[in-house]
């Protein structure tokens, strides 16, 4: 008997528990369909069910403090409007509803809505008052704190040749939603032209830039790829200096005139001291056609020898020469020496006058210690426009061994 009674309890408890576990699961699945099942009390009150069609396939577009919801619907023709609920039922909006015999979008902007995300309940009414079961959709706006994460791409640089400006653009995150950047400048017939960078360019090339005049860029957002409203930076303005333009300045440089290995340069003006090569000298056919000013080796000695070069109309503004050498065997301890030169106005000065010239506004002595493929940079400033003028001026050795400087480039750029 003690053997039965123990079975009768326990099987007593298990019986126990499954009683709880069922009271626990219809307990879940009454929190979790009540709201369906009040509807539907309401639905079916005095024994019909009476209620209007479901919106289907809903969709939110993003804006900026607005919102558009989409659905559709496509059988109910008693339907006359649907309504919109949100911040707990707190907020709402009625859109009227004309059907047609086909399948109808359902379409609403919601203004004046605060940057947030949102849960959104739709439901149709007829013109008796019944309504639909909710269709939920969750959706974002976006406003003030979006647009203050916003910035202007960066720009690593501007070049202006005459009317043929390129800027060159760093990258950005996309995730932030960026699409492009919106210039706007006036072209050479004083016309102003807007047109657009798209953010997968990294250059862009405007060949009809009015020299001297000023551009200005914001950057455009899109939040997200379906949004209805388009975020701006404010605009930048920015007026591009022109790059100085030094002629025949890179390998292949060209000759007006050669003798044998030798030659005079084209575009530049070369001084007589230059010319110990037969008449010629500054232009050498070794290497590639290089610029050398060279002595020794049979030839005479140079004493204040010139080659340089006049630009002009060149603007206000910070600037850096840059000379790159193929290779050089001066040395400082060499008396005169070879120097680079930057000075304001037509002339550069004597090699005895390097230190003190005061039209002088940059320059560097050349140096076999720096080493082969080497490149100077002279830095300078303008205060006012002005015709500058760059070369080299050298006074070297004429006996064996001599001296010489293979230059493979100069150049100018703009000192941003």
């Amino acid at each position: 008997m003690v053997i039965l009674t123990f079975k009768i309890r326990k099987m007593k408890n298990i019986y126990k528990y499954i009683l709880f576990a069922f009271a626990g699961i219809l307990s879940l699945y009454w929190s979790c369909t009540s709201e369906e099942y009040d509807d539907y009390k309401e639905f079916t009150a005095g024994g019909e069910i009476s209620y209007t069609e479901k919106i289907d396939s809903l969709k939110t577009f993003s804006g900026n403090n607005r919102i558009m919801i989409q659905g559709i619907i496509n059988a109910d023709p008693k339907i006359t409007q649907f309504r919109v609920f949100w911040n707990d039922k707190r907020d709402s909006v009625a859109v009227p509803v004309t059907r047609s015999e086909g399948i109808d979008t359902l379409e609403v902007i919601i203004d004046g809505i605060e940057e947030n995300i949102y849960n959104f309940e739709l439901r149709t009414y007829d013109d008796q008052g019944n309504k639909s079961l909710a269709s939920n959709i969750t959706g974002v706006v976006y406003g003030e704190r979006y647009q203050n994460t916003l910035f202007n791409r960066p720009v690593v640089a501007n070049n202006l040749i005459e009317d043929s400006l390129s800027i060159e653009y760093a990258s950005m995150d996309l995730t932030t939603g960026v699409i492009g950047t919106e210039i706007i400048y006036t072209n050479t017939s004083d016309n102003q032209v807007t047109t657009f960078v798209a953010i997968e360019e990294d250059f862009k090339s405007i060949l009809d830039y009015k020299p001297q005049s000023t551009y200005k860029y914001r950057t455009v957002f899109i939040p997200e790829e379906t949004a209805i409203d388009t975020f701006y930076t404010e605009y930048i303005s920015f007026t591009p200096i022109s790059k100085p333009v030094i002629l025949n300045a890179a390998i292949p440089f060209k000759a007006v005139s050669t003798a044998g290995r030798w030659g005079i340069l084209e575009d530049w003006t070369t001084t007589d001291p230059i010319k110990i090569h037969n008449g010629h000298g500054g232009w050498d056919e070794w290497n590639g056609n290089i610029f050398n000013i060279e002595s020794g080796w049979g030839a005479p000695a140079i004493t204040n020898g010139k080659i340089y070069q006049n630009i002009g109309g060149v603007q206000a503004a910070s600037y850096i020469l840059n000379v790159l050498i193929r290779d050089t065997n001066h040395a400082l301890s060499d008396e005169g020496g070879a120097y680079f030169v930057v000075a304001k106005g037509e002339s550069l000065p004597d090699v005895a006058d390097i230190e003190t010239a005061e039209n002088v506004l940059a320059y560097k002595r050349i140096n076999s210690a720096l080493g082969s493929e080497y490149t100077y940079r002279l830095e300078f400033t303008l205060e006012e426009d002005a015709t500058i003028t760059i070369g080299q001026i050298t006074t070297q050795w004429g006996e064996t061994p001599g001296r010489f400087c293979n230059i493979r480039s100069w150049d100018i750029i703009v000192a941003e």
